[in-house]
């Protein structure tokens, strides 16, 4: 069932800075091929033109061993030792990694440990409710304040600023520049009112009512 008083029990942060790469490392490629060379009297041997890159990706991708084959099914994934991770005093957990490109952006994620496998059989279909009247007015964006922000400072509606439900979460996604601080502070309020600052106002709870159905 779904408990909105718990929810923040649930909330886990994840910001990257300038996002470019998942927090894993990737396979190194294979080196370059060799060429032979002539012999005396006989005709000289041919080059052996280099192998296409992505060629040269799965060749060592099958020489390594398999991390699956390594790891037992029930241990954990490793995690990047480029992430910072952390805990505030109010139970949120979050996870912070640079990355050089994109320049000077951030990307926000708030993920919600909460989905439709917690919904009742009356309840269908709230999670994606909720998640669709984040964006139809908090407690410091009213209605359409918070997009109409976001698009003013040059974020795009599904680029920049989206969300999804899944069955066991439901995670909210933020782009913003950090050229001004005063942006990335706004940012964050953003995250802290839809972690459980959400108005439900009557007028925008009936506009959104088609989604549950």
């Amino acid at each position: 069932m779904l408990e909105t008083r718990k929810t923040s029990r649930f909330i886990s942060l994840l910001l990257v800075l300038a996002l470019s790469a998942a927090c894993a490392p990737a396979l190194q490629k294979a080196g370059s091929g060799a060429s032979a060379s002539p012999t005396t009297g006989a005709a000289p041997a041919r080059a052996t033109p280099p192998e296409a890159p992505h060629l040269q990706a799965a060749a060592a991708s099958a020489q390594a061993p398999s991390a699956a084959a390594t790891l037992p099914e029930t241990a954990a994934l490793p995690i990047d030792p480029a992430c910072a991770i952390g805990t505030l005093d109010n139970g949120l957990t979050y996870y912070i990694r640079k990355n050089a490109k994109p320049e000077k952006r951030a990307e926000l994620w708030l993920a919600v440990n909460a989905g439709s496998t917690l919904e009742d059989d009356d309840q269908q279909g709230l999670a994606h409710f909720v998640e669709h009247m984040a964006f139809n007015g908090t407690k410091n964006f009213k209605k359409q304040e918070l997009v109409n922000y976001l698009e003013k400072i040059g974020m795009r509606f599904g680029p920049d600023l989206n969300a999804f439900t899944s069955f066991d979460e439901t995670v909210y996604l933020l782009k913003v520049p950090t050229d001004d601080p005063a942006i990335v502070a706004t940012a964050f309020q953003i995250l802290e009112d839809w972690a459980h600052a959400v108005t439900f106002e009557d007028e925008e709870i009936d506009k959104e009512r088609g989604v549950g159905i």
